[in-house]
C-alpha cells in the first residue's frame, strides 16, 4: 500500500511537471512597478511619451456655471455608449457643484444641488455615470444614502444603504462601493449593491488595524477603468485588482517597498511618522500602454516630495517627476502637463486656470520655448489672449498617435 501511494505522489507530481498548460500559468506572472530605494525625479516631455496633439476646451462661463476649481472628471464617451446618446459630455464636480458640459466646453446643466431639502444631497462623496441611462448616482456616506438624478440634472429618486459609502464605481449595470477604512475596524471592505441599493454581495476587510493617531487619507481607494474594466487599489495593498464576474483579480503590482503603508504601519505609527516615512496614494490610471501613478512621498513642513510615477506595461521604461511642475509640454510650449484623468486610451486630461496659463504665456520660458509645432505655440498665445481672468477653468486634452 505505502509502495502504490508512493507511485501514485511521483506520478501526480510528474504530471504536473510536464504539463504545459500548468507550466504556462506558473510563468504567467503580472506586472511589478518598483518604487523602492531613493526616488529621485527627473524631467519628462510629452513627446516621450509618444503625444503629438493638444486641445483646450474653455468651458463655458455663465452665472450658472461658474466653477472655481476641480476635483474630478467623469467622461461619457459617445464612441462607446451610441446606443445611449449623440452627445459626448463631462460632468466636473467641485466641493459644492456638479456641472455637465458638452464635447465643446457649452455648459448644459447642473446636477442635482447641495442642501437639505427632500431632492437635495447633504454632501458628495462621490458621484459616478450610470452608462446605461446618463443618469448621474451620488452618494452622501453619512446618511448612508444615493442619489439619482437624470441627465437633464433633475431628482429622480433616492435609496438607503446599509453601509457607510466613502466612493463608488458602476460595474456590469452594478455599484462597487467601498466602505473605507479609516478608523481600521470595518467590517467589509467592499460591498455590492444593485441600483435599487440591495446588497449583492460582501467583501470583507482584509486590512483591519487598531487606529493609533486617527489619520486619515484622502484616498483609502484608488478606482479607475481601463478597456472596460474596473480597477482598485487599496491604501494597504500594493496590488491593483481588477473587479470582473463579482471577485477581484490581481492585476499588477506597485512595490512600495519599506515605504508601503501597512495594517501594522497604522497601528504603531502616528500622523508625522507616516506623513515622512510613507507613501500616500492620490491617483492612478492607464493609457497607451502607461501607468501613471500619483503619490506623496514625503509630506514635512520645509520637505514636501509629491511625485507622478509613468511606468510601461510593455517594458522596463519608468520616470519618476515632480507633480507640481507636471510633463513638460513641448507641443506648443505651454504649461506643463499635470494628468488628472483620461478620456479614452490615447488622450489624459488636465485642468488649467485661465491666470495661471496666461501668466506663463507672458514668461520668459514659453518665449524662449521651441516646441515640436510652432505653429500651435503661436495658436496657444492667441487662444489665451482672449481669456479672461475670471473665466472658467480649462479642460486640456493632450493626444497620442
Amino acid at each position: 500500500m505505502k509502495t502504490f501511494i508512493k507511485y501514485l505522489s511521483i506520478t501526480i507530481t510528474i504530471i504536473v511537471i510536464y504539463n504545459p498548460q500548468v507550466q504556462a500559468q506558473a510563468q504567467e506572472k503580472i506586472k511589478t512597478f518598483n518604487l523602492t530605494g531613493t526616488l529621485k525625479p527627473s524631467t519628462i516631455k510629452l513627446s516621450d511619451l509618444g503625444f503629438v496633439d493638444i486641445e483646450y476646451i474653455p468651458l463655458q462661463t455663465n452665472e450658472q456655471s461658474l466653477i472655481s476649481d476641480i476635483d474630478v472628471v467623469f467622461f461619457n464617451d459617445y464612441s462607446i455608449n451610441k446606443l445611449i446618446s449623440a452627445e459626448d459630455f463631462f460632468i466636473i464636480k467641485n466641493r459644492e457643484r456638479v456641472l455637465k458640459f458638452s464635447q465643446d466646453g457649452s455648459f448644459l446643466a447642473r446636477i442635482g444641488k447641495i442642501g437639505r431639502g427632500p431632492t437635495e444631497i447633504n454632501q458628495i462623496e462621490d458621484l459616478d455615470i450610470d452608462r446605461t441611462n446618463n443618469n448621474v448616482f451620488m452618494v452622501s456616506g453619512w446618511q448612508k444614502k444615493f442619489y439619482q438624478y437624470s441627465p437633464k440634472g433633475d431628482f429622480n429618486n433616492s435609496f438607503k444603504v446599509p453601509f457607510y459609502v466613502r466612493e463608488f464605481r458602476f460595474i456590469d449595470n452594478m455599484i462597487l462601493c467601498y466602505c473605507g477604512n479609516n478608523r481600521g475596524d470595518n467590517e467589509n471592505s467592499f460591498v455590492l449593491f444593485d441600483k435599487q441599493g440591495n446588497t449583492l454581495k460582501k467583501f470583507p476587510n482584509k486590512y483591519p488595524f487598531t487606529q493609533k493617531s486617527g489619520y486619515g487619507f484622502t484616498h483609502e481607494i484608488l478606482f479607475y477603468t481601463h478597456n472596460k474594466k474596473l480597477l482598485t487599489k487599496e491604501i494597504c495593498s500594493d496590488t491593483v485588482y481588477s473587479f470582473d464576474n463579482k471577485s477581484f483579480k490581481p492585476y499588477f503590482i506597485i512595490n512600495a517597498g519599506k515605504k508601503q503603508i501597512t495594517p501594522k504601519v497604522r497601528s504603531e505609527s502616528n500622523m508625522y511618522e507616516i506623513c515622512a516615512n510613507y507613501i500616500q496614494p492620490m491617483n492612478l490610471f492607464e493609457f497607451g500602454g502607461f501607468i501613471f501613478y500619483a503619490f506623496i512621498e514625503k509630506f514635512v513642513q520645509d520637505d514636501v516630495r509629491i511625485y507622478g510615477f509613468i511606468g510601461s506595461k510593455k517594458d522596463n521604461y519608468q520616470v519618476i517627476f515632480n507633480l507640481g511642475e507636471g510633463i513638460i509640454n513641448d507641443i506648443d510650449g505651454g504649461p506643463g502637463i499635470i494628468p488628472l484623468t483620461t478620456k479614452d486610451d490615447n488622450k489624459i486630461i488636465t485642468i488649467i486656470d485661465p491666470l495661471t496659463l496666461k501668466k506663463h504665456i507672458l514668461s520668459e520660458v514659453f518665449k524662449k520655448s521651441t516646441p515640436k509645432y510652432p505653429e500651435k505655440k503661436k495658436e496657444l498665445e492667441e487662444f489665451a489672449s482672449r481669456l479672461k481672468e475670471t473665466d472658467n477653468p480649462i479642460l486640456v486634452l493632450v493626444k497620442m498617435r
